[in-house]
């Protein structure tokens, strides 16, 4: 009995050591910590640069695939970034780009951001005198979902109403937008056990 405490005090230490010593500056860890030391904006929350994109009908008609992802034109800076784990754009930008079809009222007392009729309630945050706010619950009020992936959260693909028709109408339900935004609700109608399979 004695014995096997010793080796388990053993084998118990020689883990801390191992565990203890400070990885190497050539290691995936040093280069993780560089990528994210690049995307800190200079601000005074800890936001992260992020990319965004949208998808729309494949330019290429020799590509299999029938949807491409275009860069999101977002002028305004620090540009799309995350934050507390969610995913910003700013507001003008946003809605230029969905249309005026929803009211949009802005408090900007307060950073509250109320969205259609009923109004939806969505917390922004500013940067200077633009309002920024969460991209996939902005999007989700005009019927559009958004992918929101990479490791860090910081990456971004909006697929708008009218993609999301598409797939549906030519029958290809297997795209992530289509499945995911029918998790969500969004979409109705699919039978996701009856998918096609291969």
């Amino acid at each position: 009995m004695r014995q096997s405490i010793c080796a388990l005090a053993l084998a118990l230490s020689a883990c801390t050591a191992r565990e203890s010593t400070p990885p190497r500056s050539d290691s995936a860890r040093q280069a993780f910590g560089d990528t994210v030391a690049a995307m800190l904006l200079d601000t005074t929350l800890y936001e992260l640069r992020a990319q965004l994109f949208v998808k729309i009908p494949n330019p290429n008609r020799d590509d299999e695939s029938p949807l491409a992802d275009q860069p999101f034109n977002h002028p305004a800076t620090p540009g799309p970034h995350t934050m507390d784990g969610k995913l910003y754009a700013e507001l003008g930008t946003l809605q230029s780009f969905f249309g005026s079809s929803l009211p949009v009222r802005v408090d900007t007392t307060y950073d509250r951001v109320y969205v259609g009729s009923p109004p939806v309630l969505l917390m922004g945050h500013k940067h200077g005198d633009a309002m920024y706010v969460p991209v996939k619950l902005f999007a989700r009020q005009y019927g559009a979902y958004t992918d929101v992936g990479c490791t860090l959260a910081n990456c971004g693909h909006i697929w708008p109403r009218s993609i999301i028709d598409l797939m549906s109408r030519e029958g290809m339900p297997r795209g992530a937008g289509v499945l995911e935004g029918h998790a969500e609700g969004l979409i109705t109608g699919i039978d996701v056990t009856k998918l096609p399979t291969g």
